[in-house]
């Protein structure tokens, strides 16, 4: 019974703490098609990004996440994308890949509104050599069905401009089991999250921005949350940034943007509860802007 208590303790942690359990990122402002499938082809280049995040660095087996994407437009009004990740929670691990295509409408010569739709398959897995049975015959690891492959949907609309941008997305449409099991465990299923984002780039004079954002998250049976960050860029290459996640951390965030290729790294800071022995969090993305045309600017909000 042992084994119950630790699996449902890192569920909890991801599923209740964070009330998510889509793998978090704190520079998703810099490649927003990991919350939202609309933002397939939105851009006159590839990005090809690649972010790693490790948070709760003073917790033993603290969330760790990995990404690699890329999207590209596809035609005058299509759009096509895909990702693969890896995320870790102490014994539970989830690997998965998601496709996607959007379809983009010009609404004047300024604005355009897409809709996306991504297939997701992916692999929940509880590795039992984590566990250390408590007891000869241990029930949750005899009943416990591991490596479980699933499929899911996610959703989302985009209404942009050169100047600012506001989405909607729905992940997780299905809402699948994530266990066979006759334990407590058996309940746990994909939540259906719901993500609203904007961001507004203001230019001050001819060699500072301003990009303030925000993004509210909601998940059915969780209290709504809210991010809100600034980033200020220096004649378009050198940027810095701040974001406060409501009742759970502060980010301090720097990075440079180059012709073809963008780098960032933020540093986190828990403000809850288990902030004496969570620690800080960490993460790095590195972007490569494949077929970018040297007479379109350089913009750092993909």
């Amino acid at each position: 019974m042992k084994n119950i208590f630790r699996i449902i303790l890192f569920v909890g942690i991801t599923n209740v703490v964070s009330a998510q359990q889509i793998p978090l990122t704190s520079q998703y402002m810099f490649n927003n098609y990991l919350l939202n499938p609309a933002e397939a082809g939105s851009l006159d280049y590839i990005p090809i990004t690649l972010s790693a995040r490790a948070q709760w660095n003073g917790i033993k087996g603290a969330p760790k996440t990995e990404f690699f994407s890329a999207h590209s437009k596809l035609g005058a009004n299509n759009g096509v994308g895909g990702y693969v990740y890896k995320d870790e929670t102490g014994p539970i691990s989830k690997k998965g890949i998601q496709l996607s295509y959007a379809y983009h409408l010009s609404i004047n010569d300024e604005a355009k509104i897409s809709f996306g739709l991504a297939g997701l398959l992916f692999l929940h897995d509880i590795n039992s050599a984590y566990l250390l049975p408590g007891e000869g015959d241990d029930e949750l690891l005899n009943t416990l069905k591991s490596n479980v492959v699933s499929h899911d949907f996610n959703f989302g609309i985009m209404y942009y401009t050169d100047k600012y941008k506001v989405g909607f997305s729905a992940l997780q449409l299905l809402e699948n089991k994530l266990y066979s099991s006759t334990t407590n465990l058996s309940d746990q299923k994909s939540a259906r999250h719901y993500y609203l984002s904007g961001e507004y780039s203001f230019e001050m004079n001819d060699k500072i921005d301003l990009v303030p954002s925000t993004l509210v998250k909601y998940v059915a049976g969780a209290p709504f949350q809210f991010d809100v960050n600034v980033k200020a860029l220096y004649i378009k290459e050198y940027w810095i940034g701040v974001s406060y996640r409501h009742s759970a951390a502060v980010v301090g965030m720097l990075g440079l943007d180059m012709e073809n290729f963008s780098f960032g790294y933020a540093y986190g800071y828990s403000v809850t509860d288990i902030a004496d022995y969570s620690g800080s969090a960490h993460e790095i993305f590195l972007t490569y802007r494949l077929m970018k045309k040297k007479k379109i600017s350089a913009k750092i909000f993909d």
